[in-house]
This record gives C-alpha cells, sequence and structure tokens, in this order.
C-alpha cells in the first residue's frame, strides 16, 4: 500500500467562519456523510460547512464542547459531560444521556455490529473507556468497557470491533481495546509525539494531531495490528494545537480543529482508489452482481474482504481461503456487514508466492 503522506496534496486551508459566524472554543470536528459536510464544535453551538470553510451556518440550536460522530443519520456530541444525541435531517436533538461518575468526556469512536450501534467514549480524566449503546439513539445506554485504561485517553477511533486511543503525555502510546471484551493492549507503546489528541483512519492508515509538536502525522497498520513509526503530514504553522479530526468517505478530504487559534484546517489526499496498488494474476477480478461478490482466481489463495460505511469505517473482515476458479459470496457466509457496506476492499493473495497480490474497492449502491 502507497502511503499516503507521499501524496498529500498542496493545497490545504485553515479557515475561520463566514456569514457572520465566529469560531469560537472549537475543539472537534466531523464529516457528515448523509449531506456531505462537516460539523464543527462551537461551545453553545455548532457550525456547518459544504464547502470547506468558505461559508459556515449553525447546525441546530444545540452545542458541542468536545468529540463528536455521525453514524447513519445521527449525529453524537460531547457537551460538559453529556452525550447529545441529533437528527442530521431535521438538526434537532432526539436524545441525551448523562453518564455516571465521569469527569471529562473527551474522544468517541463509533461502530455497527449484529447486537447494534455502538459509541466508544474516553474519559480524560479517570482513564474509563465507556461502551455506549446507541442502536435508539433515544433511550442511549451507558456501560464501562475499561475501568482504567492506566494513562490519559483522548482520541478513538474503531477499526473492525478494535478501539485504537491516542493519549495525552509525553512520548504518547497508542492502546488498542476490544469492543466486546474491553481486553487492552498497547500497539505503539510510544509515537515519539506529546500530547496526542485526536485520531481517525483511512484504508488501513491513521492520522494522529499532536501538540508537541504541533503536528498531523500518519501511521500505518501491519497485519498483526502493530503501528509503524509515524510520519509527518503537516508541522508547524498554520496549525495551532490541532484536537479532535475527522475523514470524509472517499478518503481524499481531512479536517482537524485547532483550538489554539479557532480556526478548522482541511487538507487533501487522493482518492483511495487511485493509489490502490496491485498486481493482478491472470483473470482474476472480483464484482458486484447484485447484493453477492462474484470472485475469480487463477491460482489457489485466500481472499481477504474488508467492508466500509459511508465514513469509511470498517464494518466486517472477512477470510475464504478458494481453490483455482470462480465462487460466490453472499451476507450469509460474510456476515450481516456485507449489506451494509458501501466500500468493499477485495484482496486475493495466491499460495504461489510468484503469483502476485490482487486488490480492488468496489463500491455498492448507498441503501440510506
Amino acid at each position: 500500500m502507497k502511503r499516503l503522506s507521499s501524496i498529500l496534496l498542496c493545497s490545504a486551508m485553515c479557515l475561520t467562519a463566514a456569514w457572520g459566524q465566529t469560531l469560537t472554543s472549537i475543539e472537534a470536528v466531523e464529516y457528515e456523510p448523509n449531506s456531505d459536510r462537516w460539523v464543527v464544535s462551537n461551545g453553545s453551538s455548532m457550525l456547518v460547512t459544504a464547502d470547506e470553510g468558505v461559508n459556515w451556518t449553525t447546525f441546530g440550536n444545540g452545542g458541542a464542547t468536545h468529540g463528536m460522530e455521525v453514524l447513519g443519520s445521527t449525529l453524537f456530541a460531547i457537551q460538559n459531560n453529556v452525550i447529545r444525541a441529533y437528527d442530521v435531517v431535521s438538526e434537532g436533538q432526539i436524545g441525551s444521556v448523562i453518564p455516571v461518575g465521569v469527569t471529562f468526556l473527551n474522544g468517541m469512536g463509533s461502530f455497527s455490529s449484529d447486537g447494534g450501534d455502538f459509541l466508544v467514549v474516553s474519559d480524560f480524566g479517570t482513564g474509563r473507556i465507556l461502551k455506549v449503546d446507541v442502536t435508539d439513539p433515544t433511550d442511549m445506554q451507558v456501560s464501562t468497557l475499561v475501568g482504567n485504561t492506566g494513562t490519559t485517553p483522548n482520541g478513538v477511533t474503531v477499526v473492525d470491533q478494535t478501539a485504537y486511543v491516542v493519549n495525552w503525555g509525553g512520548n504518547a502510546s497508542v492502546l488498542a481495546i476490544d469492543v466486546e471484551t474491553g481486553a487492552q493492549s498497547t500497539v505503539l507503546s510510544s509515537t515519539g509525539l506529546g500530547n496526542c489528541d485526536g485520531v481517525d483512519h483511512v484504508w488501513g492508515s491513521f492520522v494522529v494531531s499532536s501538540w508537541s509538536p504541533q503536528r498531523l502525522s500518519l501511521f500505518t497498520m501491519a497485519d498483526d495490528g502493530t503501528w509503524s513509526d509515524g510520519e509527518t503530514l503537516v508541522q508547524g504553522s498554520p496549525l495551532s494545537n490541532p484536537a479532535d479530526l475527522s475523514i470524509n468517505t472517499a478518503g481524499d478530504t481531512y479536517a482537524v480543529a485547532c483550538s489554539g487559534n479557532n480556526t478548522v484546517y482541511f487538507g487533501n489526499l487522493m482518492d483511495w482508489n487511485d493509489v490502490t496498488e496491485w498486481v493482478a494474476p491472470f483473470d482474476t477480478r472480483a464484482a458486484w452482481t447484485g447484493s453477492r461478490l462474484d470472485l475469480t482466481q487463477a491460482r489457489d489463495g485466500q481472499w481477504t474482504l474488508r467492508g466500509f460505511d459511508l465514513q469509511g469505517r470498517q464494518l466486517g473482515t472477512h477470510h475464504i481461503a478458494l481453490p483455482q476458479g470462480e465462487a460466490h459470496v453472499t451476507s450469509s457466509e460474510a456476515g450481516a456487514w456485507l449489506e451494509r457496506a458501501t466500500l468493499v476492499e477485495a484482496i486475493f493473495e495466491p499460495s504461489a508466492a510468484q503469483g502476485g497480490t490482487y486488490r480492488t474497492t468496489l463500491k455498492q449502491a448507498i441503501l440510506r
């Protein structure tokens, strides 16, 4: 896989508000895929832009002070230790919950499974990691996933049922937490960064913001789940205390809320399909036929299928070993996530080492 840092485009903007709106006390920005726009926390309010900060308008009547997350058609936002749910169409509040015993709710990630829709939220003050069942946003249920990480947890993103948590403090670590069991491990013991704040992921890579140095860094994840050393995407001005960040569905644009100067920095990345490396053995391919995947492989080998939602968040993974020939994969074999996935990455690795590797990304009709 080519590294995203090598394809960072020159066009990047650091923008304040327009149309009479003023960004103040910002901490988080979130891509809202249903309408292809960005929402930023603004203390007692939230602002939204559909043109990367050229113009801003108010999002509903609610507010947000820290992490935000869009899951389906609902925007979840932290406002002073209250988790609020907003319908992204009407922009009205549809639910709220006050978790007991928290001191500083901060970062937020999300995932969907056969069991429902969930948030994973960090409590910066106590070291707790919360799991919030938001299947019914009007009646959110909070439980403790990890009682104390032993760190100061900040940003959270979830990939393939694993929550990755970046931490505050010098030479901060990155944790991996199983969202079902709460089992915790360390995927990177030392990032070389101080005070990591935000994190989001795109196609096996992670973008992390830090305050010391003022930097956006790129990390890639190996097959064993460990992370590489970070590479610099952007450092110094115009970043100023870069906090929570978000990457759009296409994986070609990211935004970070700069809390030090109340601006939102937008950076551009090439579309994933333009940079995916693959060498195809003869007559190896994957294609949609209705709601099933048709696979053709020229040699014996293994397919790895990964499904992603509108935000680029991984919904599920399926591994299948197949002999030379053709096969069909449906949700009954791969899992219910296959029906919900907007994008499916398909990788074929033949048993013969000289056979090469095939990789492609397929788009399924949006069901929303």
